[in-house]
């Protein structure tokens, strides 16, 4: 790449990083209307506030998670109940039994230490209990607009470039208005804060290999002994 051509492949590089910028608050929306809807939705279901503490328990025994029958009086079927199992040794990793689930006490917390793939999975072994919320959207057409959104995080979270930008963007807004969120109105009050502006104290040198001319200063003035 020679010199003449780093103003203009720059300015490309810049653009997208400006886009991703704008994709943060998209992002950001999605993942805390989703957990915060499913730690509501399974407690009411289950009407326990820590739905998945039978399975854990199953799990320390030694027991399987698909076993479980009944979350209180309230039936769980086994692709659920071997779901949640799946996720809980997801979230203790090699910790388990010993990991942050035992000390966990509703599902804020629980679903404070899922992936958001597990969000989607959590919702789609009870899509019974989901799917009026989503109406019209079947099971598969969920999915499908869940993982537009979730792959096109993970290829920002990431710094890959990501095509179909407005199709995401799409995608999350017709989820959350299923949650009666409006992606619009919160991404627009974001966007018209004004944080604090960032502090650099490293002034731009011809050594950073900066593409633009800087600006002229005084030659640093040099002490000289009497």
């Amino acid at each position: 790449m020679s010199f003449s051509e780093r103003p203009a492949i720059f300015s490309v590089y810049n653009r997208k990083v400006a886009e991703h910028a704008q994709l943060f608050p998209v992002f950001h929306s999605f993942d805390n209307a989703l957990r915060s809807t499913v730690a509501v939705t399974l407690e009411q279901h289950y009407k326990h506030a820590r739905w998945w503490r039978a399975i854990y328990e199953e799990l320390k025994r030694g027991g399987k998670a698909k076993s479980i029958a009944k979350i209180g009086a309230i039936p769980i079927t086994r692709h659920a109940a071997f779901r949640i199992g799946t996720i809980i040794t997801d979230i203790e990793g090699k910790s388990f039994p010993n990991g942050p689930v035992d000390a966990m006490t509703n599902g804020y917390e629980f679903l404070h230490d899922c992936h958001l793939m597990h969000i989607r999975q959590l919702i789609e072994v009870h899509w019974a209990v989901f799917s009026g919320g989503f109406h019209p959207l079947s099971a598969a057409d969920f999915t499908a607009k869940f993982e537009k959104v979730r792959e096109a995080r993970n290829a920002v979270y990431h710094h890959r470039s990501l095509a179909g930008m407005s199709d995401v963007v799409a995608a999350a807004e017709e989820l959350l208005d299923k949650l009666d969120f409006s992606l619009k109105f919160v991404h627009g009050k974001i966007s018209a804060c004004e944080p604090k502006s960032l502090s650099f104290v490293v002034v731009p040198e011809k050594r950073h290999r900066i593409w633009e001319s800087l600006p002229a200063t005084a030659a640093p003035q040099r002490s000289v002994s009497p």
